[in-house]
């Protein structure tokens, strides 16, 4: 897949409509949507069937058999010189890639920040096509939409900010500092939660009245707000007061 190809895949993807999906089966045991969805998210960061069936509370058996039925791959132990070898393989493949190749997450996973740049790469575990974009002559990233909402909804759902870092491959100092930016910060005191349900993010969205807003003094710049008389992101107001430092400084010299 290549970068064009990435970006007019999630092309006004936020406007698109929910998909619930299929209603499950109402009796006392079944398996809910919600579960297949932590189930297959925890699976995929590489938990294993007994945190998830803390997490679930249900037994391992339960969630080792729901893991077959949904043809997730089973956990193979290898020795240290096949994982070596996996790696290996996986970074050669990357860097022999053409830069306008979208790389998966675990190709991106085996390169340092420097053989990132440059490069595009795809973040874990999301439903919607989400990329990354590193800058070719330092070690920032180039935010596009998709990923500024998805972040978003990661944080309004209440997902740990570590789990966003591992899933977007940056630093939790680095989703904090955007995530303040953006003012998707929810109000409430945080739950460290090891899953992201979209709908848990919507209905938080929906029920404060928060919504997205162009910010009326930077160009670009959007932020998530409740209020229609606010028009100055954090942003703004943050790049304004450094500037009149910046002045204050040279006016002193």
């Amino acid at each position: 897949m290549t970068i064009k190809e990435a970006q007019a895949a999630y092309e006004d993807w936020d406007k698109a409509p929910v998909m619930h999906g299929y209603k499950m089966p109402d009796h006392k045991k079944a398996w809910q949507r919600r579960e297949l969805i932590i189930l297959g998210q925890m699976w995929n960061r590489g938990a294993q069937a007994e945190e998830i069936a803390k997490v679930l509370k249900r037994s391992r058996s339960s969630v080792s058999g729901k893991r077959r039925s949904l043809g997730l791959p089973s956990r193979t132990q290898i020795s240290r010189e096949k994982a070596a070898e996996h790696d290996a393989a996986l970074r050669k493949s990357a860097l022999s890639a053409p830069k306008k190749t979208v790389l998966s997450w675990a190709q991106a996973s085996v390169l340092t920040r420097k053989e990132l740049r440059g490069r595009t790469y795809r973040v874990r575990c999301c439903r919607n096509l989400v990329t990354i974009t590193c800058m070719s002559r330092s070690d920032k990233i180039r935010w596009n939409e998709a990923a500024n909402i998805e972040c978003a909804y990661r944080y309004f759902a209440l997902q740990s900010h570590h789990l966003i870092a591992q899933d977007f491959l940056l630093t939790s100092d680095a989703i904090r500092s955007h995530a303040s930016l953006e003012e998707c910060i929810p109000e409430s005191r945080r739950k460290k939660l090891v899953y992201f349900i979209y709908e848990d993010a919507i209905e938080y969205i929906t029920s404060r009245g928060i919504f997205r807003r162009h910010c009326s003094v930077m160009e670009g710049a959007r932020f998530w707000t409740n209020s229609k008389l606010r028009r100055l992101s954090r942003r703004a107001r943050k790049s304004r007061r450094l500037r009149g430092l910046v002045a204050a400084y040279d006016l002193a010299a």
